[in-house]
Formats: structure tokens, sequence, C-alpha cells
């Protein structure tokens, strides 16, 4: 059986599946049924790239020490979502992993040389601005990752990205400016625009601040060119899209350090608390209510004051912070 699984996996890998094999692979992979076996596969599968790194591989060291991190790290929030069953979170870590792993064995079987990569993470309740090679500027939100190369090379810049960020991309019109995630990608030439595709939200989205860019969504066969205001939605459960024209400034509020909630509920609310404040949110899931809320805090709004105005709002829970940890409970 466990040769089954590492066939399934190997065969994805290491061949041109076409986009409808893709979203058959990702359904399966997504199965909570032999979910430990599909990751010890997808383990296995990378210690064998590790292995042929040690052969000599063209990939340089520091790709490889880039790239393990990356694996560590995922593997680490993969366990802590398995606890919290955000499996939405695991799904799409493990996706990526095999975007990477992917790109890292035609990389090594066809004697291409890679540029090396740079892993750069956000700690929760942070937030950092740095500037790619090509002069590209990001801003990212807490607990993103993005992962780019130390020099562009080829015929596009390409980066991969968990969570939240913003993008000032420099213009060159020869190299187009592609940020990846799982089941959604943004092209762009020189334009601002805002990309939220944190694992465990039910939605993936893009919003064009300036210029010009294409948004491929549902395993990327399905491609919108969005102008300037607009944003695309993309629903990964229902496999639905839209295009709204948001209030950029709600879209670009987490910048200022602003937290703005629209029709939310308590659930997806806490889930965003997580990323903001340095604390462990023990709750259980299934006794939040449904009902959806709509706040707005302003910059340096600390986790008490935001729990007491969710606390009188809602009428439905009660909360307790103690050291690193925020208790929630029902009210009976």
């Amino acid at each position: 059986m466990e040769n089954y699984f590492n066939r399934i996996i190997e065969l994805f890998v290491k061949s041109d599946v076409p986009p409808s094999s893709q979203a058959d692979f990702y359904r399966w992979l997504a199965e909570r049924k032999f979910s430990r076996e599909k990751e010890d596969a997808l383990r296995d599968l990378w210690e064998e790239m590790i292995e042929k790194r040690v052969d000599g591989s063209e990939i340089s060291t520091d790709t490889w020490h880039s790239l393990a991190d990356v694996y560590k790290k995922i593997r680490e929030r993969q366990d802590n979502a398995h606890r919290k069953l955000l499996r939405s979170w695991q799904i799409s870590a493990a996706c990526l992993m095999i975007a990477f792993v992917s790109t890292l064995y035609f990389t090594h079987t066809s004697k291409r040389e890679a540029a090396d990569l740079i892993e750069k993470y956000v700690p929760v309740a942070g937030m950092e601005h740095l500037t790619l090679p090509d002069g590209t500027e990001v801003q990212m939100n807490s607990t993103a990752t993005l992962l780019y190369p130390t020099e562009f090379t080829g015929k596009s810049r390409s980066v991969y990205l968990i969570g939240e960020a913003n993008f000032k991309v420099a213009r060159n019109e020869k190299m187009p400016f592609i940020v990846k995630s799982n089941d959604f990608q943004v092209t762009a030439l020189g334009t601002e625009f805002n990309m939220r595709t944190y694992p465990g939200d039910s939605t993936l989205s893009a919003t064009l601040l300036s210029g010009s860019v294409e948004v491929r969504c549902n395993n990327l066969t399905s491609a919108h060119t969005l102008k300037p205001s607009e944003q695309l939605t993309y629903n990964i459960f229902t496999k639905t899209e839209s295009i709204d024209y948001p209030d950029l400034s709600e879209v670009t509020a987490w910048q200022r350090g602003e937290l703005i909630f629209k029709s939310t509920s308590l659930g997806e609310i806490i889930t965003v608390l997580e990323r903001r404040y340095p604390y462990s949110f023990v709750y259980a899931l299934n006794s939040l209510k449904e009902d959806k809320y709509t706040f707005r805090f302003k910059e340096n709004t600390s986790l008490t004051e935001v729990m007491d105005i969710i606390v009188r709002v809602s009428g439905s829970i009660k909360y307790r912070i103690e050291d690193d940890k925020c208790y929630i409970t029902s009210l009976k």
C-alpha cells in the first residue's frame, strides 16, 4: 500500500500532467482518507531529492538550504493546523510543496542551473517590507511566506507566496512578474496589487490598485484581466469566481496596522486575530455561532480591547487571557 501512494505522487511530479488531471490529483490529495500515507509519500519524495542533491545535482547548496527551511516550516505549520482542524492549511501547504519539488525535479533532470532561493517568513504580529532583486517592493502581512530567487533570470520573474502581500512591481515588459500560490496566480508587468492567499481561508483574492494584471485560478484554467480598483475573489470550495469593486482603503488597511472585518463569522475573525497577535487561541470551533459581524479597529488596538468589543457585540461568547493564551468559550 505504501508503494502505491509513493507511485501516484511520483508520477504526478515527474510527468507533464494536463490541467484536468492536476485538478483530480489535488482533490485526491485533499481527501482525508489515507492522509497520513500521502504525507509520508511526500516526505519520501523530498528525501529522494535530497539524495540526488548529494549525488551531484547542479542545484546550489544555498537553494537546497532555503527549500529545506521552507519544508521544515510547512511541516511545523501542518502540525499546528491539524490540532486546530484547519485542514485546508495542510492541503495548501502540501500542494505548494509539490510545486517546489516538481520544479526541482525538472531542474535536476534537465541539468539546468537554478538561482539561489531566499525564503522570507513574517512571524505572528509582524509586518515587513523588502525589495526584490529587480526593484519590486513587497510589503508582507503577518505569517506570510515569500520564496524568491537572488537573481531573476529567464523569461519571467516568478515568486511563491503563502499569505498576504502588497506588490509594487518594477516594470520590465520582457520579463513578466508572476506571483504563484496554490491554485492561484497573478501576472503583471509594472503595477501595484494586493494578493491574499492564506491557507485556512475559504477564498483567495487579488486586488488591482494600478496598472493591469492577469489572474488565473481554478487550477489555473480560468483567466481574468483586472482593471484598476477591481478585485477577483475565488472560493476554493465552490470553485466560483467573482469580480467586485471594494473600498481600496479597506483592502490596504492591514498595511496601516488596522483590522477590518465585514460580514465575518467569529471563526474567521479568530483566524485573523491569530495572525495579528502573539497569542494562541483555544476554543471549540463547533461552539461558535455562524452569525456575521462587522468591526473596524485602529492601529495598535490591544487584544483585550478587541475581545471586549467582540464579546459585547456578539453576546454569545466570553474570554480570558492567561499568559500567551486566549481562551474563548460560548455562553450557555
